[in-house]
Order: C-alpha cells, then sequence, then structure tokens
C-alpha cells in the first residue's frame, strides 16, 4: 500500500506582509494508507519556491471545504499533518476526545476532500 502524501494544488496565493509570509492554498491528499503519527505537511509547504523562511511554519489552519466531517490538524513537532475523527464509541455530544484515523482507513473519502489550508512563516530579513 502506498502511504498517503500531500500536494499543495496549482492556484496558491502568497502574500507577504512587512514580517510574515501568508500561504493560501488547497492540499490534495493521494496514496492509499494513512501513516501513524500523520502525512508529512511541513516539508511540502517549505518546498515551496515563495516560502523564503529559515524558522518553519508557524501557523497552520487546515480545514475541509466540503463538510467531511474529518478534522485536519497540524503536530508542530513532527511536522505532520493528522486526521482525527469521532471515535466510534463516542458521540460529538460526549467528552470522548477526537482520535487519530487508522491506518487502514478507506482513504477515498480524504482523497475526494478539498482541503483548505492557511500558514504563517516569518519572513527571512
Amino acid at each position: 500500500m502506498a502511504l498517503a502524501t500531500l500536494t499543495v494544488l496549482p492556484g496558491y496565493e502568497i502574500d507577504n506582509t512587512q514580517k510574515r509570509i501568508h500561504l493560501y492554498c488547497k492540499l490534495q491528499v493521494a496514496g492509499t494508507s494513512y501513516p501513524a503519527g500523520g502525512i508529512p505537511l511541513d516539508s511540502v509547504l517549505l518546498a515551496l519556491p515563495e516560502i523564503t523562511t529559515n524558522s518553519g511554519v508557524k501557523r497552520t489552519d487546515i480545514q475541509s471545504a466540503l463538510g467531511t466531517g474529518y478534522i485536519y490538524q497540524r503536530i508542530p513537532s513532527t511536522g505532520t499533518m493528522m486526521i482525527l475523527q469521532v471515535p466510534p464509541n463516542g458521540s460529538l455530544t460526549t467528552a470522548a476526545p477526537l482520535q487519530q484515523i487508522p491506518s487502514n482507513t478507506n482513504m477515498q473519502g480524504i482523497i475526494n476532500d478539498t482541503i483548505e489550508c492557511h500558514a504563517t512563516f516569518f519572513r527571512n530579513a
């Protein structure tokens, strides 16, 4: 099984403020197997030629534009995007925390999702 990967789709926008770079983009997931711990994200974002920083990704806001119910979250310590869902024995009305999707999850719903991302970076001086 091919591990899931991320791609920044064409048509992304860059906004350079005095101290920060703002990236507005859509992410595409490919692959058939979700890797434990999440899909590499920081390396994909930092590979864009317009991202000129030495300090890495500072903040991200990642969400489904289609309302699929999956929760996308960047894990700063690993530079990955983790996909979370309501646990099978929980519900949105309980206090059960969200859990990472299992590696054997059918990735079709995620591959076909429109994932919007806003990331910020400190601009090189």
